[in-house]
């Protein structure tokens, strides 16, 4: 028996009850093609093979390989041992035909924000998204303006999908055992709010530079981007936006109105 490396973060899922109420939150189309980050022992990707055409894994831990491709005898699946981040996810996508394409992730809780931000960069690729993180961390990326924990992350991952909480999990579900609860989200992508501004990675990296000082006044972080206060303070007043209020209290419509009024 191989044991979890806490280098890579690795917790194992061995419900199977849990491991099929997160494969249902998939659309149950068959032609599909499925892009599992961190497989483990590949109890989810065995069931991930039995529903669809086509599954990739991508597992950072060489020792791992022997395990899966002893234990999984299918031709339906594709094992990459590589380092996620480094992995060209439109290449991968572009290089296997199907219609539609959805990545699900246990997702190792020290590169959770990258691989999030690797996925919504790729998003226009893809149908849909689910992560394991830290419950922590998914009430922080579901989070609405004026909610606990609401950042740049929450306004990125609005601007490229409708985000949903699905449920808690346990952390006695996991071996082995860490020490906090998970949470599993779903991001289903779509353009609604992407067609609204001329360049996403811009507004993205905008949203992140408003958020650097939270305590601050939109007005003082405003005017930390415009270079002048006088400007930032007629940005705010063409958008009807208190300049008193603090990022964590704006919703996506008014970051969208303002990065339009200022690129």
């Amino acid at each position: 028996m191989e044991f979890a490396k806490k280098k890579f973060g690795q917790n194992f899922i061995t419900d199977k009850n849990l491991i099929n109420r997160i494969i249902d939150i998939l659309d149950q189309e068959e032609d599909h093609l499925i892009i599992e980050i961190g497989p483990g022992r590949g109890a989810l990707t065995k069931e991930l093979i039995n529903r669809f055409s086509k599954v990739i894994a991508i597992e950072i831990d060489p020792d791992m390989e022997s395990i899966l491709k002893s234990e999984i005898k299918s031709e339906k699946f594709e094992l990459i041992i590589e380092d996620c981040l480094e992995v060209n996810f439109k290449k991968l996508i572009e290089d296997n035909k199907f219609k539609k394409v959805s990545l699900i992730s246990n997702t190792p809780y020290y590169i959770t924000s990258e691989i999030i931000f690797r996925t919504l960069n790729v998003s226009k690729f893809l149908d849909k998204a689910i992560f394991m993180v830290q419950k922590e961390v998914a009430q922080r990326i579901c989070a609405k303006a004026n909610e606990n924990n609401y950042n740049n992350l929450s306004v990125a991952a609005q601007l490229y999908s409708d985000i949903k909480y699905e449920f808690t999990v346990n952390k006695n579900m996991f071996k082995p055992i860490p020490k906090v609860d998970s949470a599993i989200i779903s991001l289903t992508f779509n353009e609604v709010n992407l067609k609204k501004v001329n360049d996403d990675a811009k507004f993205v990296a905008f949203v992140r530079k408003l958020f650097n000082n939270k305590r601050k006044t939109i007005l003082n972080n405003l005017s930390n981007i415009t270079n002048n206060k006088e400007e930032a303070l007629n940005v705010l007043d063409k958008i009807c936006l208190n300049q008193n209020l603090r990022p964590e209290n704006i919703d996506i419509d008014k970051f969208i109105e303002m990065y339009n009024e200022v690129y």
